[in-house]
C-alpha cells in the first residue's frame, strides 16, 4: 500500500468517526426521530427512537448539515407540516425567504446550499401528497362582482367563491384552446 493510499483511508476513517459522532449527537437523534416518526425520512442509523414531540428549528438546521436530505425536506416541512417544529418567534432570513417564495409561488432561491431543484419535490411530497400548498392572491371586487360570485356559488356545484373562480378560469382556457384550433386548422 502506497503512502497516498493510506493516507487517504486514515482521512476516511477520521471523517467516518466524526460523522458517527455526530449521528450520536442528541439534536440530531431528536429531528432524525421525528421525521421517521412521520414517516417522511427512513434511516438504518442506530439509536434513531422515533418522537411525537416537535423539535427546534435550530436542531433541524444543525441535523441537515449532517444529513442532506433533512435539509432538502426542511423547507416543505416549513410550509406544509409546521407543527413538526417548534419555530422561533423571528425566522432566520434565509428560511423565511424560502417559505415566502414557495406560498407565493415566486421563484424559489437555494436553501442552505441545497438549489431549488432538490428540494422543490418534496413540497408535494410532505402532508397532503400530490398537492402544492395555494398560491395566495388577491384580487379587488366591484361589489357587482361579489354579487355575481355568489349568485354563481348557489347555482353551481361550488363550496367556495375560489371554486366558481377556479370552474370559470378551467372553461375560459377550454374556449381558448377551441378557438387557437379551429384558427390553425383555417
Amino acid at each position: 500500500m502506497t503512502h497516498i493510499q493510506s493516507d487517504l483511508q486514515a482521512r476516511a476513517r477520521m471523517r467516518l468517526r466524526a460523522l458517527r459522532r455526530k449521528h450520536r449527537d442528541p439534536r440530531f437523534q431528536r429531528v432524525m426521530g421525528r421525521f421517521v416518526e412521520d414517516g417522511l425520512l427512513e434511516t438504518n442509523i442506530e439509536g434513531i427512537v422515533r418522537r411525537r414531540q416537535p423539535v427546534s428549528l435550530d436542531d433541524a438546521l444543525w441535523a441537515g448539515t449532517v444529513e442532506p436530505r433533512i435539509m432538502e425536506l426542511l423547507p416543505a416541512v416549513l410550509v406544509k407540516k409546521p407543527r413538526l417544529l417548534r419555530l422561533p418567534k423571528e425566522l432566520p432570513e434565509d428560511v423565511a425567504e424560502v417559505i415566502h417564495a414557495i406560498r407565493h409561488g415566486k421563484t424559489a432561491p437555494s436553501f442552505r446550499g441545497i438549489p431549488p431543484e432538490q428540494y422543490l419535490p418534496w413540497v408535494t411530497q410532505v402532508g397532503r401528497k400530490g398537492r402544492s400548498p395555494s398560491v395566495l392572491k388577491s384580487f379587488r371586487f366591484q361589489h357587482d362582482d361579489v354579487l355575481r360570485l355568489a349568485r354563481l356559488r348557489a347555482s353551481l356545484p361550488a363550496r367556495s367563491d375560489t371554486e366558481v373562480v377556479r370552474m370559470a378560469l378551467e372553461l375560459i382556457e377550454a374556449a381558448t384552446q377551441q378557438r387557437s384550433s379551429k384558427d390553425a386548422k383555417a
